[in-house]
């Protein structure tokens, strides 16, 4: 939706924020700020890299801001990016979204923008508030889900609606191609309701708190595969965590890097695996 009379913020850090932005510029829609977080150093050598949305962001012509906190300085700076003469222009509204940006936002940063501080979340709230909404829904196997844009409060995934998109999926995949889809279908609906909430068409709903379900942040003895190895409980953890593994019968670690469910015998066979210590091997079961 192309409105000079919108300022419009993005705030968000990791790759499915780039793809939530990739799929709005591919549809000739571009932020005109982005926040992320500041470079981190990665590697043994500590080099500062910048987060993926930095990184997109600056590929695509648009100013980056990477506070280190979201203070009142913080929104005077954004002001000042956002315009010309540096003060908050009478005529123009902000809107901010926030797509896994990595930080708590504070009264004063909701309480800003005067249509509101966006957000997508990949579920069908009031269902898998926190922060592991994908990863929860492949480890359940619950494949009616979907995409909720809501506006932020000051408690988690607690706002109200703005709007949903039901999603059944036939077959998980990994993870990290389950979170490019979700933005992907969040980006769609955003596109579509801008308008209409720009127009007061669209009334945020209150959300059935008495139903909220909840989701936590996973670790890494939650992506140990239990025996027997089969079983679909291992498949739909070697779909949702990056690293799977199992201890053989020598107490090494055993990275799964590759498998796939066979619907026919009802078992997860693996495929590939990366012993403790050595490279990549086929698996073979009977070793």
């Amino acid at each position: 939706m192309k409105n000079k009379k919108i300022k419009k913020v993005f705030f968000g850090t990791p790759q499915i924020s780039v793809d939530f932005l990739e799929k709005l510029k591919n549809k000739d829609f571009l932020f005109d700020l982005i926040v992320t977080n500041p470079d981190k150093p990665v590697g043994r050598k500590k080099v500062l890299t910048p987060s993926p949305v930095k990184k997109w962001a600056l590929e695509n012509g648009i100013e980056v801001l990477t506070p280190e906190r979201l203070s009142d300085e913080f929104l005077d700076e954004l002001v000042a990016s956002t315009t010309e003469g540096g003060a908050r222009p009478k005529n123009e509204k902000y809107l901010f979204f926030v797509l896994a940006y990595g930080k708590i936002l504070g009264k004063n940063i909701l309480d800003f923008p005067e249509l509101g501080v966006w957000n997508l979340h990949p579920s069908l709230l009031p269902k898998y508030r926190g922060p592991s909404p994908i990863m929860s829904a492949i480890l359940d196997d619950q494949k009616n889900t979907g995409v909720s844009l809501m506006l932020l409060d000051e408690k988690m995934d607690h706002g109200p609606i703005l709007a949903q998109r039901k999603i059944f999926v036939e077959e998980w995949k990994k993870n990290r191609k389950m979170e490019k889809w979700f933005a992907e279908e969040g980006a769609d609906l955003f596109l579509e309701i801008l308008g209409d909430f720009v127009e007061g068409k669209i009334i945020p709903q209150k959300q059935n708190h008495d139903q909220a379900t909840y989701c936590e942040k996973y670790h890494k003895p939650d992506m140990e595969l239990k025996k027997p190895l089969e079983n679909r409980e291992n498949f739909l953890k070697f779909l949702t965590f990056p690293k799977p593994f199992f201890f053989d019968e020598n107490s090494k670690r055993n990275i799964v890097s590759d498998g796939r469910w066979n619907e026919k015998e009802k078992k997860f066979e693996i495929l590939k695996i990366i012993p403790e210590g050595k490279k990549e091997k086929k698996w073979n079961i009977i070793n």
